[in-house]
């Protein structure tokens, strides 16, 4: 195409209405440089002789003029966006309770059962334990037994009542601390311990630690 548009352009210059055909002349240099022109080549060229017609052939539209190519902008990727964080370990739910028999608080990770216990401890009827368990009237346990109060049997016979704990969920002051306390003895067992039996204590110091992150 570059070709064509030479030979036009020295067409041009012969003009294109002077005759049916026009001669261009195709010149090649020594160092191999090529060119056209519509007159003999220079001294030491090689030549060579070219017959064209003296109008455009039909249909041809001349080529725009080239213009610098526009940079082409990088490509933008996208941002990626940051992998999700992963989910701290939730703390334990605890429940504080209170003994029904002693009224000590204590925490604990599920409310216990209904279970029995002796009148006389819960002070019905008010008397001592030697008195509620022992005489013709008593239980029938005997002075050994009664450090260990009977389980069985009827329960007005065995001087017992069904009394449950007093449960309720523990704030999560009173559970951080229960789970400082745990990490404390379980960081000192670690540190005690022999490299077998490491692991299951490294594990148990992970999982408190993301368990503490939440406090």
């Amino acid at each position: 195409m570059q070709r064509v548009i030479v030979i036009f352009a020295v067409l041009a210059g012969v003009g294109w209405g002077a005759s049916a055909h026009a001669q261009v002349y195709r010149c090649v240099t020594a160092e191999g440089a090529v060119s056209f022109q519509d007159h003999a080549c220079g001294a030491g060229q090689a030549q060579k002789v070219i017959d064209l017609p003296s109008r455009a052939p039909p249909g041809y539209v001349p080529p725009p003029p080239a213009t610098a190519a526009s940079p082409v902008a990088p490509a933008v990727s996208a941002p990626v966006p940051p992998a999700p964080a992963a989910p701290a370990t939730p703390l334990p739910v605890l429940y504080a309770c209170v003994g029904a028999v002693n009224g000590k608080p204590y925490l604990t990770r599920s409310p216990p059962p209904p279970y029995l216990a002796p009148l006389g401890v819960l002070g019905y009827p008010p008397e001592s334990l030697a008195q509620a368990y022992g005489g013709p009237r008593g239980a029938g346990a005997s002075a050994p037994e009664l450090a260990h109060p009977r389980l069985g049997g009827p329960r007005i016979a065995a001087g017992m009542t069904e009394v449950q704990d007093a449960c309720r969920p523990a704030p999560k002051v009173q559970v951080c601390a229960w789970v400082q306390k745990a990490y404390q003895e379980n960081h000192r067992r670690l540190r005690m311990a022999m490299p077998h039996a490491a692991p299951p204590f490294e594990a148990r110091e992970q999982r408190l630690t993301a368990e503490l992150a939440n406090c």
